[in-house]
């Protein structure tokens, strides 16, 4: 199935790499947003890279999938406790590692007051907390529905067909909701508490759609075996239905590309390229970190030089302190978030056994 077993862990290694290159992606997008003008890419084959959006919609789909296989395929039951626990651990040291330095670059131009870094540090997803750091926008809704995970799970598993419908209602629900208050198709965020309830059940749906998937691959893979049969259209299908920048159509070109990368053989052996490999270790780390490095060289040399020199020196060392970052902050959280597991896991079993 395209799985290589690490310990008791499961992972997918092309999945792995997908998120790198989509990573790669945001970085492109926001490195061709401080060089051309709005709307430049927006009748050429590149229209991708006009607005990051897709990507995050495949992070969300791809981060529903992942979660739900991994809780499925867990070889021991955790308490919903643990399994919190242990998400914060892996996601939320780094992102406040990353609001802090955007803190102090934006401290360096005078514009920013210590209640920006509270709103970020509190996860509220409001305009003056994700100005510290723009992409963390989506590590709002990725903390905040990962929690849910195992609830989507659970209705999943015990009735699918009633999983369907209640997505469906959800999705009609919160798409009248973006129209009625004004928020639009473009959600990043909330300034009110119903705003973000609104926001958050919008990119609800594409946990749900990965969760979804993943119980497809897990039992019938309709999806899957579809896709491998016509890998070349399902390609196409990714690649349109990304390029329209739509929330609900970069949810289908994230089903397809996750399918092709789990069963069409050509794009699995690109994908198993070491260098793609390393770019999915250090995704999360770049994604954090890429503004934060293109905004701090566009801080210091402000009017020393032309616009494109802070963003051609930046990118190549936006890789660099991805690496130095994922070593020095990522990877403890990693650990910190499997010790929980294992700790909780060991308690467990002394429990059973005494019993």
């Amino acid at each position: 199935m395209g799985m290589r077993r690490d310990g008791k862990s499961q992972r997918y290694d092309a999945l792995d790499a997908l998120r790198g290159v989509a990573a790669v992606g945001v970085l492109a997008t926001h490195s061709l947003q401080l060089l051309l003008a709005d709307g430049v890419l927006n009748h050429t084959p590149f229209r991708m890279l006009a607005n990051g959006r897709s990507f995050v919609i495949f992070f969300f789909v791809l981060s529903g999938f992942v979660l739900a296989t991994s809780l499925w395929n867990a070889p021991q039951r955790s308490s919903y406790l643990t399994y919190v626990l242990s998400r914060t651990a892996r996601l939320y040291p780094p992102y406040l590692f990353a609001g802090i330095a955007g803190f102090l670059i934006a401290a360096l131009s005078g514009h920013v007051g210590l209640d920006a870094l509270l709103q970020y540090a509190a996860v509220t997803g409001t305009e003056s907390g994700r100005a510290l750091n723009n992409p963390s926008w989506s590590l709002v809704y990725e903390l905040r529905l990962s929690f849910l995970m195992p609830m989507i799970c659970l209705v999943i598993v015990r009735n699918l067909k009633v999983a369907i419908a209640l997505a469906v209602v959800l999705f009609v629900a919160e798409e009248i909701a973006l129209i009625v208050t004004g928020i639009g198709q473009y959600a990043y965020g909330g300034e009110t508490v119903l705003e973000a309830l609104i926001t958050t059940a919008h990119f609800a749906i594409s946990f749900i759609v990965g969760a979804l998937l993943a119980y497809d691959w897990k039992n019938e893979k309709l999806v899957f075996v579809t896709v491998s049969h016509h890998p070349f259209v399902a390609a196409g299908v990714a690649f349109i239905t990304m390029s329209l920048l739509l929330d609900q159509l970069s949810m289908v070109g994230s089903i397809m590309l996750i399918a092709l990368a789990l069963t069409w053989a050509p794009f699995k052996i690109l994908l198993a390229h070491p260098v793609l490999q390393w770019l999915g270790r250090v995704s999360y780390s770049l994604y954090l970190t890429h503004l934060l490095l293109l905004t701090l060289f566009g801080v210091l040399l402000k009017d020393a030089v032309p616009a494109y020199v802070p963003v051609v020196f930046g990118v190549p060392m936006c890789f660099a302190v991805a690496e130095i970052f994922y070593n020095s902050v990522e990877k403890p959280c990693i650990a910190l978030s499997r010790k929980v597991r294992s700790t909780t896991g060991k308690a467990r079993s002394q429990l059973a056994a005494a019993r």
